[in-house]
């Protein structure tokens, strides 16, 4: 099987337009990622002009793609020839200019997304190319697991099955090693201990304010969310609340992508670490909810900026 890779699945924000809206720099640190794909160096981007300018995408792209595929043609080349000129170019050339994210936590954030919407044509490939990215199968595992209660097991449940498909094929043994560190006695006081500890007094207060008829779903939220879900091993904190900012943002809850932006950022996040998120994000969910996600980031980064200068 010829190796995939993770870029497939990946697209950016196509003009600085976008950056300027969320006040971000255009420029990315250039030794924030290394993709080992052809990148050329480019002057710093002055206002109005556009960042895609200054290489030459199509060489950079047919010698990004032939490193991964070799002389594989492209997907719908034959078919839909225009399509794929596009796809290609923007992915491999583009994209592959634009990267502020790790190689594996995009590819894992594109795993989120694509469970979140039950994707199960795209959804196997993903994690093909999360594998070839470097993400180990605890991992990719991981991240879907993690985004059970956001989702629902509806979603989660096929992908997987998808997922354990792939792992087959590839020779990895099943079942792989379990990561819960509760029991059905503790994951109540852990889930909730994790919960405050994380996210402060609010949950004291959000629990104190619930009626007594709905405190049975404030107790499932610790324990399943945070004790069964936010205390397993192999993900970290940032890297299991940047796969919620993935699935919320898909979702499109406003309040709810709100907080795990913030949580995203208090766990230590770059701000472009967040645009890398809603980035790898971007082909999956569209421009409509990509710009939405881009607004309240925004308003995070500006009072993230102003608490710090208090």
């Amino acid at each position: 099987m010829k190796k995939k890779w993770w870029h497939m699945m990946l697209l950016g924000l196509a003009s600085a337009s976008f950056l300027t809206l969320l006040q971000v720099p255009a420029e990315a640190s250039p030794d924030k990622v290394s993709t080992g794909l052809t990148a050329e160096s480019k002057p710093a981007v002055a206002a109005g002009e556009s960042t895609l300018s200054g290489y030459n995408r199509g060489r950079i792209a047919q010698e990004n793609y032939e490193k991964l595929h070799g002389k594989e043609a492209f997907p719908l080349e034959k078919t839909d020839p225009e399509y794929a000129d596009m796809m290609k170019k923007y992915i491999y050339g583009d994209i592959a200019e634009q990267m502020t994210i790790t190689p594996v936590e995009q590819s894992l954030v594109v795993l989120s997304v694509l469970a979140t919407n039950q994707n199960a044509d795209l959804l196997p490939r993903a994690v093909e190319e999360a594998l070839a990215a470097g993400a180990t199968p605890l991992q990719i595992r991981e991240a879907i697991y993690h985004i059970t209660p956001y989702v629902g097991f509806a979603k989660t449940e096929p992908a997987v099955r998808q997922m354990n498909e792939v792992f087959r094929r590839h020779g990895v043994k099943l079942p792989l090693k379990a990561q819960g560190t509760t029991t059905d006695a503790d994951r109540f006081e852990k889930g909730l201990a994790y919960q405050t500890g994380k996210y402060g007094e609010r949950i004291t207060e959000m629990r104190a304010n619930t009626p007594a008829y709905e405190k049975h779903l404030q107790d499932d939220l610790s324990a399943f969310c945070f004790g069964d879900i936010y205390t397993r091993g192999t993900l970290g904190h940032k890297e299991r609340e940047m796969l919620t900012v993935a699935a919320i943002g898909t979702l499109g809850i406003e309040a709810q992508f709100r907080s795990h932006v913030n949580g995203t950022l208090a766990a230590g996040a770059t701000k472009e670490e967040v645009i890398g998120i809603i980035t790898a994000m971007n082909p999956y969910v569209g421009f409509p909810r990509t710009l939405w996600m881009l607004q309240i980031a925004n308003g995070c980064f500006a009072a993230a900026a102003q608490a710090k200068a208090q």
